[in-house]
């Protein structure tokens, strides 16, 4: 056969092979297939991929005398293949299959688990505990996720738990200093643990700085440690004993002299000895008549005017009283509206940077503040500094969300609320946002308005990039998968030999569960089907042009050369097969995916009876 006429002839048994790829994604248009009928399929391509690499690849080489051969291009092959699926898998590849999603995750938990080990070992109390006691401290960590600029507590919050960075950075910002950022920890820190040990408020405000991810130990499972573990609760009472540290703590953020510092540990290392806990931190004492008598005089949103007394109750039960220094800034420009203020006593100014007057805006007792951003699930655009010492209430998010379940007028409220003229102004005159925009986000926001949840500005200026890096990750990593099948085509074609139907029957079969499967993996990751057709599509034709340019390289090649080349493309499909294809059959079928797949590799075979070649 003439070259070109090669070339042709392999581009299209390339496309014939792959013509199962967009077929796969076709079928979820149609059918969205059950795990069990994926592993199936999975598992029955997989063995026809097995017997077309041993039979096709493998036997003729070893009959010829080429083994070191192949065997040195398989190894070649599978190391090329697990180098670029890992570089792959980092920018999102692995979301091409459930099985390497699942795997991805599998090595990072244990990457994180390794970083989580080393991370306690800084601290003193964790550092070498016995490996019981470690794996009991790793089961009770809790995972949070933060969003960018959310804040994580704020400065007089009860410190009930602490914290270790998983992933992301998180700023520690000092109130005392216009919310200036103190500190900037990243991955495998760990903070609040000194508020925790201690039982004193948060002195500082902790905030997301981007996407953050945390692992957090609570107090109820930190005492059940201390229960369980002597050697954790000798270090905890020797710590308290002889650390520098909690003198150091207590002296430059409680501002505690000599004897109440004292006093403090005295306190702490009794509850310690008798009922071997720390003690609970509690949140600042609520007055019920006092949150009432409050309320009743509140100004300054509309929202909660003319409150029916019945529901005045409800509302007060969830306020919390706190106190502020003068000078203090209770939140920044641009932080997270995250709860409600309410002034007790005492006065605040508000300042927004944005405005050049010298005269800010001063609130007095019985003044709400912060409440537009927090109502529309935004950031504030005024800093609130105490100019006096002081007293406030705060209403957090999920009390206020579970205050609109609670009450019905309420949340009809908050619909007619977001109508009002004054979200409008706020939307166009502090967000920025255009007429059309501020108008569209309200109706959206009324239209989508559910009780027990609040309305969020956080994507209103937000363009909407989703998935793309990841999805060219996919493409690249669905491309890799391909490569070794192509190039098994072309280089078959080009030994001479004419190829058999065992073998394109073989690639076609497990190339529609691939297909089918990750189809469906890809589509619950939010990608459209168009993306999702184009990326299969795409592989079909590159399938083909790969076999093209294999036929057209290796033509003429020596033996011992198409040995080397063949052996890279059946090291890298086995690879494949042993990497994502029954792994994931084997987790979504059980143990009859063996049987499936020697049902799969003895079809197969069957071509091999009637081996009528094209």
């Amino acid at each position: 056969m003439e070259l070109e006429s090669l070339i042709l002839f392999a581009f299209f048994i390339g496309l014939l092979s792959a013509f199962s790829l967009p077929l796969g994604a076709l079928t979820t248009l149609l059918w969205t297939p059950s795990e069990r009928a994926i592993a199936w399929l999975m598992a029955f391509g997989a063995g026809a991929l097995l017997s077309a690499v041993t039979i096709d690849l493998f036997a003729p080489a070893i009959d010829n005398g080429q083994f070191f051969h192949i065997a040195l291009g398989a190894i070649l092959g599978s190391l090329f293949y697990l180098t670029l699926n890992h570089q792959l898998n980092q920018q999102g590849g692995f979301l091409r299959k459930t099985a390497t999603t699942i795997q991805y995750f599998r090595n990072q938990q244990k990457h994180h688990h390794q970083q989580l080990e080393q991370s306690l070992d800084r601290l003193t109390l964790f550092n070498d505990l016995p490996d019981e006691d470690q794996q009991n401290l790793f089961q009770k960590l809790k995972v949070k996720q933060f969003k960018a600029n959310n804040i994580i507590f704020h400065p007089g919050d009860t410190p009930n738990e602490f914290y270790i960075i998983q992933k992301g950075n998180v700023k520690l910002r000092d109130p005392k200093h216009d919310l200036r950022t103190i500190a900037e920890l990243k991955e495998y820190d760990s903070f609040g643990h000194m508020a925790f040990l201690c039982g004193l408020p948060n002195s500082v405000l902790a905030q997301a700085n981007g996407d953050v991810t945390l692992w957090v130990l609570q107090r109820s499972d930190f005492n059940a440690l201390l229960n369980s573990s002597p050697v954790l609760f000798d270090r905890l009472l020797d710590y308290f004993n002889s650390s520098e540290e909690v003198e150091l703590y207590l002296q430059r953020h409680h501002s505690m002299s000599d004897e109440n510092h004292i006093s403090h540990l005295k306190f702490i290392t009794e509850i310690l000895s008798t009922e071997h806990r720390l003690p609970y931190a509690r949140e600042p004492r609520e007055i019920f008549e006092k949150a009432i008598n409050r309320l009743q005089t509140a100004r300054r949103l509309e929202l909660l005017e003319h409150c029916e007394p019945e529901y005045q109750s409800v509302f007060a039960s969830k306020l919390k009283l706190k106190t502020l220094q003068a000078g203090e800034t209770l939140f920044a420009h641009k932080s997270e509206a995250d709860r409600l203020y309410l002034l007790e006593s005492g006065h605040i100014d508000l300042i927004d940077p944005q405005k050049r007057s010298t005269r800010h805006e001063q609130l007095s007792a019985g003044d709400f503040f912060g409440g537009m951003a927090f109502l529309l699930g935004g950031q504030h655009i005024s800093t609130a500094i105490a100019t006096t010492d002081i007293e406030y209430w705060i209403l957090e998010k999920s009390d206020f969300e579970e205050l609109l379940n609670q009450i019905p007028k309420l949340y009809q409220k908050l619909q007619a609320y977001l109508k009002a003229n004054c979200v409008h102004q706020y939307l166009t005159n502090e967000q920025k946002l255009s007429e059309t925009k501020a108008q569209k986000w309200v109706k959206h926001s009324v239209k989508h308005l559910v009780a027990g949840s609040l309305p969020s500005l956080a994507s209103v200026n937000q363009q909407v990039h989703q998935h793309q890096a990841a999805y060219f990750a996919i493409m690249l990593g669905i491309f890799l998968d391909g490569i070794p099948e192509s190039f098994m085509i072309g280089s078959h074609l080009a030994d001479g030999h004419m190829i058999s139907i065992s073998l394109i029957a073989a690639i076609f079969i497990s190339n529609y569960p691939e297909a089918l499967s990750s189809s469906a993996s890809m589509r619950e990751q939010g990608i459209s089907f168009k993306k999702i057709f184009w990326a299969w599509t795409s592989l079909m034709i590159l399938t083909g042009i790969g076999a093209a340019l294999g036929s057209a390289l290796l033509s003429g090649s020596s033996d011992a050369t198409f040995a080397l080349i063949s052996g890279m493309a059946a090291g890298a499909m086995l690879t494949v097969i042993a990497e994502t294809m029954l792994p994931e059959a084997y987790a979504k079928g059980g143990s009859v995916i063996g049987f499936v797949t020697l049902i799969g590799f003895l079809s197969a075979i069957l071509f091999k009876v009637f081996d009528s070649t094209i």
